[in-house]
């Protein structure tokens, strides 16, 4: 979650920085502002400046370096003024401003609902924890943590069992199939899911698509699968990495809102 307060503090600071150095630039910048003419000749560029209690002007049309240092004094003047504005402005957001996310406001309410959330929290901690079993584990190959404390075999894992668990889905994770490839492998599905009407859903993820040998493995997998019932885009979930090895969080998501979080509302 964003935290706006330090956010706010962070640009506080950074327009006191221009701030200081637009007045520093200011001290060096030379005297007088920059006028515009028109000739019949063309446009002219007069300097303006004041000199014993009276204005005076001078054609610098052809002093482009003088022209260059007048504007970048009039930039340098509007963003001292712009940054003086600023940090008027965010002082007063900072000393106003009030976070609104969930410990912040937890810390605002009597004791009490304080302790309640506590006591949730704990609860809650204890669900997630029965909702989520691991069907086997092995060190060599589960070396990724998830959230919740389960070891899986990649990153791309880590974020679906992460996504799962944000949405309360209680999943079995490489829990075996009742029947083997055609080749006499055992079979762990990814995720397994005991839906609520009784069915079971699977979720393979395929990560590594360049590894021939992974590829026929996961060939007679599916086939399995189908020849027992399960069918992909009705109770059996196929997603996989990119060409690059990187799994979307954002398509996790959406994955599990259109095939997942409907049987759980």
């Amino acid at each position: 979650m964003i935290d706006f307060a330090m956010l706010i503090e962070e640009e506080l600071e950074h327009q006191r920085k221009l701030y200081a150095e637009s007045r520093r630039l200011l001290q060096r910048a030379p005297d007088g502002a920059l006028r515009k003419r028109k000739r019949k000749e063309g446009a002219a560029f007069y300097l303006y400046y004041k000199e014993n209690g009276r204005v005076h002007e001078k054609n610098i049309t052809e002093n482009k370096e003088l022209i260059e240092r007048l504007l970048k004094k009039r930039i340098q003047k509007k963003i001292r003024d712009t940054a003086k504005k600023n940090c008027r402005y965010l002082e007063m957001l900072s000393c106003r401003y009030a976070s609104n996310d969930l410990p912040a406001v937890l810390e605002t309410l009597p004791r009490c609902y304080r302790d309640a959330s506590v006591m949730l929290s704990e609860a809650k901690a204890i669900f997630q924890k029965n909702m989520q079993r691991q069907g086997c584990f092995d060190p060599a190959v589960h070396i990724h943590e998830t959230a919740s404390g389960l070891w899986v075999r990649s990153k791309s894992e880590v974020i679906i069992a992460n996504s799962l668990t944000s949405y309360n889905i209680p999943f079995y994770y490489e829990k075996e199939f009742p029947h083997r490839t055609e080749d006499g492998r055992r079979i762990w599905p990814d995720f397994t899911f005991e839906l609520p009407s009784g069915e079971e859903k699977l979720w393979e993820h395929l990560g590594l698509m360049n590894n021939p040998e992974y590829c026929i493995h996961n060939a007679y997998k599916l086939n399995q699968y189908q020849l027992n019932g399960f069918y992909i885009g009705r109770n059996l979930i196929i997603t996989q990495d990119d060409c690059k090895g990187n799994c979307s969080s954002g398509f996790i998501d959406e994955t599990i809102r259109l095939h997942l979080l409907p049987y759980y509302r």
